[in-house]
């Protein structure tokens, strides 16, 4: 599947979405400002050689991110040229101790000024790249419709904190949750997706980690602003996309290229953030065996911002769960969806059940007042034989197992011979098309 700007046609670069591929371009920007003695990488016998090899490095990156035509790509740029070059001016000016942030340190001091040219090198392509992507710069349905979604995503896991099911929570969200024309595989935020999906201990744990390595991993400045350009691109759109990367079966249809690529930027995702958590354990170590005077304050201060950071975090979810819960949310009852007001007042609703052709979506506008939806298409061996069932397509090659209840089929196969005490109804305008 292509993705079009106009006439032009968004580069992947072996992604499947022009997003992820400007995630990791984004990630590699700041290793390669000021390469080569600069910003914490000591002098080399190739320096200038290898100065030189950032600076092209940093311009075929920009040409290559213009290409991807990804707003978030470029946000995420800027984010991480300001945030650099914040560091390296505060930097240069506790480490080398001089009165102006540009002087050029010598020896193993840190030296900003390479990182800082770099960074207005890159700023000044980032504008005219900024220029020939100004038609995606309109706020359209992509943009606005975020906001949706994420509302949708954090009302989903206020109603189930323990996850509505692996690859499940953007079609749930669209079916029952958003308005029509907004229809999503997942929340278009690659945490609140894990977060709604697995519950809190799994999507709590991934958070943690995150928090962690932000908190305590500044003092590897290039890496914590990768790390951080990476978590806030995967904020605003599914860089890591579970469904795909855990599909090791189909790949999640789009390839072995991508396939290949997304695994190698969420391993490298996951090795700078444990990099960074290693290298604060080291010091907390070395600090702790050494006799360097305020060694203990150092490694219990350590021990509480991780501590605070953690509690701050459970203290969210749980201002989540309370603040974003309703009762016309749908609630995940094992392999079953309960939406509609009817849930919340009724004990017994309809069960419905379907096939591949027809989409949750389409399948929740035929019951307005709720039902109890299987998630997934066919009919589950747990099926209850009681009560009213409903069978959309070829699901109603199943009514067989229900011969106790009130069953409807819709649209069933053709030249199928119902049950006696099954009502046939041929609505195909509910089909999705």
């Amino acid at each position: 599947m292509d993705f079009v700007v106009g006439d032009l046609v968004r580069q992947g670069f072996g992604f499947a979405n022009p997003n992820h591929a400007a995630a990791a371009i984004c990630a590699a920007f700041p290793f390669c400002w000021g390469w080569g003695g600069a910003a914490g990488v000591r002098a080399l016998p190739a320096r200038g050689a290898l100065r030189w090899c950032g600076r092209v490095a940093g311009v075929a990156l920009c040409v290559m991110l213009a290409m991807t035509y990804s707003r978030t790509g470029m946000a995420v740029l800027a984010m991480e040229a300001a945030v650099l070059w914040w560091c390296e001016m505060v930097a240069s000016k506790a480490e080398a101790a001089l009165p102006h942030p540009l002087r050029l340190c010598s020896g193993r001091r840190w030296n900003a000024v390479p990182t800082i040219w770099g960074i207005i090198l890159t700023v000044c392509l980032a504008c005219v790249a900024a220029w020939w992507m100004w038609p995606r710069l309109a706020l359209d349905g992509a943009v606005m419709n975020r906001p949706k979604i994420w509302l949708a995503g954090l009302r989903l896991f206020a109603v189930n904190p323990l996850g509505v099911g692996f690859g499940t929570a953007g079609e749930i969200a669209s079916a029952f949750m958003l308005p029509d024309g907004i229809t999503v595989r997942t929340l278009v935020n690659s945490h609140l997706t894990l977060l709604a999906e697995m519950g809190a201990f799994v999507g709590g744990a991934w958070l943690a980690f995150i928090a962690l390595a932000l908190c305590v991993g500044w003092r590897m400045r290039r890496t914590w602003v990768a790390f951080a350009g990476l978590a806030v691109s995967a904020f605003s759109a599914s860089v890591f996309d579970w469904h795909v990367l855990f599909d090791f079966k189909e790949m999640g249809g789009y390839g072995t290229v991508n396939f290949v690529l997304a695994w190698g930027l969420f391993t490298a995702f996951v090795v700078m953030g444990v990099a960074m958590m290693a290298v604060w354990g080291r010091r907390c170590f070395t600090q702790r065996c050494g006799e360097a005077e305020g060694a203990e304050s150092f490694r219990l201060g350590g021990v509480r911002r991780r501590v605070l950071t953690v509690g701050c975090l459970a203290v969210g979810l749980c201002a989540v769960v309370v603040c974003f819960r309703s009762d016309d949310t749908p609630r995940v009852e094992g392999e079953y969806v309960v939406c509609g007001r009817r849930w919340n007042a009724v004990p017994t609703v309809p069960s419905v059940y379907r096939d591949e052709g027809w989409s949750l979506k389409a399948v929740a506008k035929r019951f307005p007042d709720g039902a109890r939806f299987c998630i997934r298409p066919g009919v589950p061996a747990n099926a209850e034989d009681s009560g009213e069932v409903w069978l959309f397509g070829d699901a109603a090659e199943a009514a067989w197992r229900f011969p106790a209840a009130r069953l409807t089929l819709v649209s069933p196969p053709e030249f199928f011979d119902p049950p006696t005490n099954a009502v046939v109804v041929a609505e195909c305008s509910f089909r999705q098309d």
